[in-house]
């Protein structure tokens, strides 16, 4: 791709190129120092084909736009970092061309034909009616830098590597059946048990345990018996709501800034709506006449059409959102009914009305309180602004939280034995903390007796705080988890008994004894279990004790844990049903198409890693460090 994208890089349309180049380096923080001969400077080798640092850069932006996208929220460079998305690039970049260059070496070739046809019925530039839309097109390569020439050698390039890598493809997109029926077997047979649960409680009263082994047992068990670190302080804080009392609007300004927001208060008609689209006028008043005779419009788009239900709605739509020339018939017919065939540029519509959402104005007593608080806070942030200097200076010069408080007029609110996650000792979150994330990141970073700082947070609030006292982490000596430390360790002691026990009933039955036998020994009564497969939940069973059983043969018999954790079963198998393949075969070929694609990546990773060592690929790491990992 980048190989054809230099072909078309000289004469005006480098120097247009370079210009834009320097500008998108300039709002990336790359200063002119790496311009010139840095920006030609190859940062990736494969074979014969090269990557400058400006074909990297732009491949780069490339992928900070796409997770962008995916964040819905513009990237920083810090942020871009911190995701790796220069690795991402690279790691892309690497595939691309070495993979180019063996499509190269093999004489791949693609017709004029064929890039014609990826381009007019791929997804990427169809309208809403998904046709091949040319303004569209324009749009999509003027957006992202590119001419319809470098376009199309890109797009040649790629149908390339993309003939080169599916030549890995499994037949059909599926895995080998044998194989496919060995996993489908495994994961989707199902099973029942017949099984005896003994509780733990069977075996009588545990005995009072020493100090020195409840001491072993929290010796041994740490991080269940480990306080968190907790920090004591106080703090202040400064919102606009905390100035908001000190404001007084008047009723003018509650009346400018509804005059001022009118349109955020008033919600224009809305319908929703069905369309139908054709190419030609005799078609489209075909299908209006079936209309008028009654039939379902949904019906009819699916027989002239091949559109389904899904495929003809659209959806709410206001006035504005439609084109020109079906602004007046759609907004001028009733719920339920169909517009006459209306021409526009993309064909002959037929829309019909199915919802009506009527336009609703809200009136200034009907959000009064919303205006007046949006005036008094848009004022108190001014008051804020103002606190929040004074309250720098104070500190500055040397004033303590109490100090500082008092000159701007707040109150110093205190926090107690705190956790990292805003909880007491008790594990009870504590109430009146700032919700701000920035405030336990700082109380947890701040050491005890240091002078305070205002830290200002992503919402644009402010605070301050001081740290009095530290606690660190430690294990909680035994008068203080004793209780807990007890109940813990005779339920051990209880579990490790019935575990001898049982594995005695165990041996009982693998001696020819029954489980009704067993039952009547333990005064437990013999259940049968739910049918299910592996990955779910069989009553009675822990996860460990469900392995178990579809490890067994028919016959056999097998201990584990019962799903409360607090005895055993003993069971066996009951009802037994193996996979259906035909009467879930949706299930089946999904599997199989995922086995394919796992073996299909697989065979691709390996195939990249031959090539690159025979072709030879080399990436100047140090470079990209420098400007794109700074």
């Amino acid at each position: 791709m980048l190989h054809a994208m230099r072909k078309g890089s000289t004469g005006w349309l480098a120097k247009g190129l370079l210009i834009l180049l320097v500008a998108s380096f300039a709002a990336w923080g790359i200063g002119s120092d790496m311009l010139g001969s840095s920006v030609t400077s190859n940062v990736l080798e494969a074979g014969k084909t090269t990557v400058s640092l400006g074909e990297f850069q732009r491949e780069y932006q490339n992928q900070v736009n796409i997770a962008s996208q995916r964040y819905q929220r513009q990237l920083t460079p810090e942020q871009a970092q911190q995701l790796g998305i220069a690795q991402q690039t690279v790691a892309t970049l690497r595939n691309r061309i070495v993979q180019g260059e063996r499509a190269q070496e093999l004489k791949l070739g693609v017709t004029d034909s064929a890039v014609r046809t990826e381009i007019t019925e791929g997804p990427s530039f169809r309208n809403e009616v998904g046709q091949f839309d040319r303004m569209r097109f324009q749009e999509v390569l003027s957006r992202n830098g590119y001419s319809e020439g470098e376009y199309i050698n890109i797009l040649r390039d790629e149908i390339k590597r993309a003939q080169l890598m599916e030549s890995f493809a499994l037949p059909g997109g599926k895995s080998p059946e044998v194989f496919t029926d060995a996993i489908y077997n495994h994961f989707w047979e199902k099973r029942s048990a017949r099984y005896v649960e003994v509780a733990d409680t069977r075996v009588g009263d545990a005995p009072e345990p020493t100090d020195e082994q409840l001491q072993a047992l929290i010796d041994d068990n740490k991080a269940s018996y480990t306080a968190p670190e907790y920090r004591s302080g106080e703090f202040i804080l400064l919102t606009p709501d905390v100035f908001v009392g000190e404001v007084d609007v008047t009723e003018d300004e509650v009346k400018a800034e509804f005059e001022a927001r009118a349109n955020e208060f008033f919600t224009p008609e809305s319908r929703a709506i069905e369309q139908m689209i054709f190419e030609k006028e005799e078609r489209a008043i075909e299908a209006a006449s079936r209309l008028t005779g009654g039939e379902d419009f949904a019906a009819v788009a699916l027989d002239m059409l091949q559109l389904t239900k899904e495929d003809i709605t659209l959806g709410a739509s206001t006035k504005s959102d439609l084109l020109d020339e079906l602004k007046e018939p759609v907004f001028s017919i009733n719920e339920g009914d169909v517009t006459a065939p209306v021409k526009t540029i993309l064909g002959w519509h037929l829309i019909r009305v199915a919802n009506v959402t009527p336009e609703t104005n809200k009136t200034l007593e009907d959000v009064r309180e919303l205006v007046t608080r949006s005036v008094a806070l848009r004022y108190a942030s001014d008051i804020l602004h103002d606190k929040q200097t004074a309250l720098e200076d104070e500190f500055a010069g040397g004033a303590s939280l109490e100090e500082a408080a008092k000159v701007v007029g707040i109150s110093v609110q205190k926090f107690a034995s705190l956790d990292r996650g805003g909880r007491d000792k008790n594990g009870a979150a504590v109430a009146g903390l700032p919700v701000e994330r920035e405030f336990l990141a700082t109380v947890f970073d701040t050491d005890a007796n240091i002078e305070p700082t205002l830290t200002q947070t992503a919402s644009g609030n402010y605070f301050a705080l001081t740290v009095q006292e530290i606690t660190p982490s430690d294990v909680r000596p035994l008068a203080d988890v004793r209780e807990a430390a007890t109940a813990a360790w005779k339920a051990k002691w209880q579990h490790e008994e019935n575990e001898k026990a049982v594995t005695a009933l165990l041996d009982k039955l693998k001696g020819g004894a029954t489980l009704d036998e067993i039952a009547a020994e333990t005064n437990g009564t013999v259940k049968t279990s739910n049918v299910a497969t592996r990955q779910e939940q069989i009553q009675g069973l822990s996860r460990d004790a469900t392995q178990k059983l579809f490890e067994l043969d028919d016959n056999g018999f097998a201990m584990g844990t019962n799903e409360a954790g607090n005895g055993f079963v003993l069971m066996t198998v009951g009802e037994k049903a193996a996979a259906d393949k035909v009467a879930d075969k949706p299930m089946f070929d999904q599997l199989s198409q995922t086995i394919a694609a796992s073996f299909q990546e697989d065979l691709i990773a390996q195939y990249q890693s031959y090539l690159e060592k025979e072709i030879g690929f080399s990436v100047k790491e140090g470079l990209i460090r420098e400007y794109f990992q700074q």
